[in-house]
Formats: structure tokens, sequence, C-alpha cells
């Protein structure tokens, strides 16, 4: 059934298919892994004016080879979205009634890590590059992650999306984490569901593809399979035919996904080396990475050993408390998507009442031998810094003008902080604080020349 909203100048159609209204809201029974039972919904879409929409050639054309750019919003700070038709690069939505507030993603940073890698697996087959950077003013899509149905305007639903025949531009979807529960599988899934919608794609009556209603059959894919379109039972496909090949069609419109041939860039950006601090004295550890597609991990050694790590951007930054005298070494390690690591130069610094800076190490390289970057030990392509020629930590990936790098967010920064709340020895604990009585005893000085 349908029914019709005004959304300014458009008349919508809101199409939920009777046998999903009947199970709109009702509480998600365990089947398998991230899966709700058969009588939940996953989501519906919202048919809006076709005429802004492309096709998945003029969008293929339009992106020229670079890839689709899904943003993950978590709404930190709670996030406004206005009815309009700017999509995501002015907060506006053509679906929504007025003017919408939505409170943060619900389950903290753990779950928030899991949804994103969870969804970076579903759409790892195309050229879409899954961040959680707001890439704005770039166009891109942007999938909000929180609130519930009902103070979006649509209750009972798990998530909701713009639908027309084609790919809309800069489109906003939702999914609602607050009616879905603190399942990252199904978010991600629902996630995945609502931004294909976005691009044309309806309901499939195949359980094992994202655009699925159905559940029992484990985690879900997009499947190479001309697979009929439904929820609970086939029907014919809302664009026309009686089966749509989910997997064909996003293939179609942003390509195949490029293989990860590069090793991320890292670099400390303070403290730098030689630095001299008084005892006692509190600083912050803050770090500068990149990577071609996308960085998932960054660890901070001291001398030698594993503090903690960091699995989403921004990395860092580490606090450092209370600090007695001796001298410390400093380096990180960032790990990419595709699993490939880089050592950063080491830093290292001095504490004492004189000022007196660490001994320099002539029998050393420069970066202490641990740089695993491509160049060789060449350090000049990491500050990201002026003149560098766009090959450092700031570098965007290709396809990207200097706006912004969705991955390492550098756009018009060298380093890469956090005010607060920082994640960085795990679970939301102060670095200062696990190091605090440590520090003497892991101090050491660097070889003796």
């Amino acid at each position: 059934m349908g029914m019709k909203r005004v959304s300014g100048k458009a008349t919508v159609t809101v199409t939920v298919p009777m046998m999903a209204m009947l199970g709109l809201g009702l509480p998600a029974l365990a089947q398998a892994e991230g899966e709700a039972s058969d009588d939940y919904a996953r989501g519906t879409y919202v048919e809006v004016d076709a005429s802004r929409a492309l096709s998945p050639a003029d969008t293929a054309a339009q992106l020229g080879g670079a890839a689709k750019i899904l943003y993950l919003q978590r709404c930190e700070g709670g996030l406004t979205i206005r009815q309009g038709n700017g999509g995501s690069v002015q907060d506006e939505s053509a679906i929504v009634e007025g003017i919408i507030n939505l409170p943060p993603f619900p389950f903290g940073d753990a779950a928030w890590n899991d949804v994103v890698e969870r969804t970076r697996t579903i759409f790892s087959p195309f050229n879409i590059l899954v961040t959680d950077i707001d890439p704005s003013p770039m166009p891109h899509d942007e999938a909000v992650v929180c609130g519930d149905g009902p103070s979006a305007g649509f209750p009972g639903a798990g998530g909701v999306a713009p639908f027309s025949c084609g790919v809309i531009p800069n489109a906003i979807t939702f999914t609602f984490p607050q009616t879905l529960g603190d399942d990252t599988q199904l978010i991600a899934e629902v996630i995945g569901q609502e931004a294909a919608h976005a691009w044309g794609l309806d309901h499939e009556f195949l359980c094992e593809d994202p655009m699925t209603y159905l559940s029992g059959c484990g985690p879900k894919t997009f499947q190479d399979i001309d697979a009929q379109c439904g929820e609970f039972n086939p029907r014919q496909c809302s664009c026309g035919g009686a089966t749509q090949n989910s997997y064909q069609h996003i293939l179609s419109t942003f390509g195949a996904s490029a293989p990860d041939t590069q090793a991320p860039t890292a670099a400390i950006t303070y403290p730098t080396d030689g630095s001299v601090f008084e005892p006692g004295a509190e600083f912050d550890i803050t770090v500068n990475v990149g990577d071609d597609v996308q960085v998932a991990d960054v660890t901070l050694f001291v001398d030698g050993t594993a503090e903690g790590s960091d699995g989403s951007a921004p990395f860092g930054p580490w606090p450092v408390s209370n600090i007695p005298e001796g001298i410390y070494e400093f380096y990180i390690e960032a790990t990419d998507s595709a699993g490939k690591t880089t050592l950063s130069p080491v830093v290292t610094i001095s504490v004492n009442a004189n000022g007196t800076p660490p001994p320099s190490d002539p029998s050393a390289d420069d970066d202490g031998g641990l740089d695993g970057s491509l160049d060789g030990g060449d350090n000049s392509d990491l500050g990201g810094g002026e003149g560098d020629g766009g090959a450092g930590a700031g570098a965007l990936p290709p396809g990207y003008g200097s706006e912004f790098d969705p991955v390492a967010n550098t756009a018009g920064c060298e380093c890469t902080t956090r005010s607060s709340g920082s994640r960085g020895m795990g679970g939301g604990t102060s670095f200062g604080l696990i190091l605090l009585g440590l520090w003497g005893l892991r101090a050491r000085r660097r070889r003796a020349s």
C-alpha cells in the first residue's frame, strides 16, 4: 500500500508493503548472528521525484573512476536534518517533515567501530569508500545511523531511504539503531539496504542479500543473482520486471573495488624528535596517518612496548601525565584495511630539569630503522605539510581534490587529535593514567655510540 506525503514542492509516496507493515516495531528474535526474525522490519523507502536522479551509466561517467563516498554519520553531539533538497552537503532531506533532531549513536565506540567494519565488508566488492569522517563539502552519500523511527517521522521502521529508479545524488539515508538494537551486523545490513535504495534498488525476496526482509541464512552480502523482488512474498519490481541483480547494479554504477597496493603512512607529529620536557610535564602524543584506501588501526609503542591502539579516525591523541625524568622513545604502527603495516620514525624525548636534549645516536638511522613505509626510509613524505608534493600522510586517494582526505582527515591540519573522550588506551582509559608509575621503569637511553 502507499500514501502520499508532500515534501516541499515534490509529492512523494511512502511505499510500505502490507506484509511489511504487519511487522513494524515488533521485537527482534534471534535467528542467527546479526539477524532478526522475519516479522521485524529492516527498513523501507520513500519514492521521490525522479527528475534529479541519474542513471547508473551517467553516475559512473560523473565519478570518472573515483570511489563513491558513503559517509557513516554517528551524530556525535546530536544531528539536525531539515526538509529540503540539499542532500548530504546541506543536511537536508526530501523525505522528512520540517526539522528533525537525532541523538548520538547509542552503543559506544566499540560497537560503532564494528558497524563501520561490517559495512565496509558488505561494500568491499565495489569501488565505494566507507568512512566515518565527514567529507563535506565534497559530494557524498550520507548514512545517518542514530535515533529511532518515531523521532524521524517513521514509526517502527528500522531504516528509511529516498527511492527512485535511478541514483539520487548526495542522498541521505537513515538507519535507526535504537529501533534495531545493539546488533552491529543487523545495523550494517540495514545501512547497506538503505544506501542501495538511494541507488535504485528494490527489496529482494532473497535471504542472502542485504536488500531482503528475510532472515535465518547468516550474514548478508550483495548476491550476483537475478532475484525476485518482494518482502515476504515475490512481486513485480518497482522499476519494472520480475527480477533484479543487486550485485551487477552496484558494480555497473560504481565499478569494482580497487586493490589496496600501498602501505599506510605514519608519523608522530607531537612531540618532535629531540624535545625536552620538565619532570611532571603533561602533553598529548598526536599522530598523522593516511592510506590510499583506509587506515584501520594505529598502535602506540613506548620504548618498544605496545601501550594501546585506536581503531577509528581521528586516531589519538594519547595524553601523557606526570612524566618522570628519563629518555623515552615513541613510535606508532599504522595498519590499513588490507593488513599492510607501517612503522613511523622514532621520536626520542628527554625529561630533565636542566633542559638537556636526548643524546644523538650516530650508529642508528635517523628514524631508528623503524620506517616501514614504501619509500625505504625517506621521511620527506610523512609530514603532510606544504611543499611535500602531496605524497605524504596528508595526501588524498586518487581522484580526490585537496579539500578533504576521507581517510586521514588532514584537511587544513598537520595532526590528528581528539580534544576529549580519547579511546587511546582502549575502553576510554587515559594513557597518562595507565602509564603513571610505569614511565620510570620503561625509560631507557638510546644505544650508546
